[in-house]
């Protein structure tokens, strides 16, 4: 009894001192939907834009924040010039238009941010498709017009149906591409889940749904 006394208080002196080296996570998420953090509405300037982010870094740098989250792909669009995606109209008034001087926002926003030993984690919306359906701008380029069948209508927004294999790989792959060419240090997903309910309004996902519900049923079958 002594002797796992013993070992039980060693662990916790372990775990303490585990816990006392590793840096508490101070995090601030950077909206760039609609332009509520970042870049403010209209600067379409990229010199502008530059000095814009490097404020809001330095400022939550002397707050003591050691890490950014922040939002490169709010629409099925792209802060950062994408092979699948266009540029975001966020970024510069117009989507599929990209940054006037050229630059790329995201590899300029991951050294910055480096700079001051702050950790940059990449957050992106997987199904969020279109966010305006009345006044978005939508590139002859985007997704949704070249597979409008992935896509389902709700509420004033178009959304992925997360049930459509097709619309789950190209996610999948403009996920894919990020992390395997920008040093990013995490992934974050927002509005992964379905969209929050209209009162009164189903999500028409009713055929995707059966389309799983069928495959979910195959497998279990076949397994008796």
């Amino acid at each position: 009894m002594r002797r796992l006394a013993l070992t039980f208080s060693l662990l916790i002196a372990a775990i303490t001192l585990f816990s006392q080296n590793q840096p508490e996570f101070r995090a601030v998420w950077i909206a760039t939907v609609d332009n509520i953090d970042w870049p403010t509405k209209g600067n379409y300037n990229s010199d502008s834009q530059k000095q814009e982010f490097i404020r809001i870094l330095d400022m939550h740098q002397r707050n003591g924040i050691n890490a950014v989250i922040a939002q490169i792909r709010p629409a099925t669009d792209a802060f950062y010039p994408s092979p699948y995606e266009p540029w975001s109209e966020w970024l510069t008034g117009k989507q599929g238009t990209p940054p006037v001087p050229y630059y790329d926002p995201l590899q300029f926003m991951i050294e910055e941010t480096h700079k001051r030993g702050m950790e940059f984690h990449a957050w992106c919306n997987p199904y969020r498709a279109v966010f305006d359906l009345v006044k978005s701008t939508i590139a002859p380029t985007h997704i949704t017009r070249i597979h409008p069948e992935w896509f389902l209508n709700y509420g004033d927004k178009k959304y992925f149906d997360p049930g459509n294999k097709d619309a789950q790989q190209f996610v999948v792959k403009v996920i894919r591409d990020v992390v395997s060419r920008y040093a990013v240090d995490a992934i974050h997903f927002d509005d992964y889940f379905y969209p929050y309910r209209i009162a009164g309004k189903e999500f028409p996902d009713t055929v995707a749904l059966f389309a799983v519900w069928k495959w979910f049923n195959k497998r279990r079958l076949a397994k008796k």
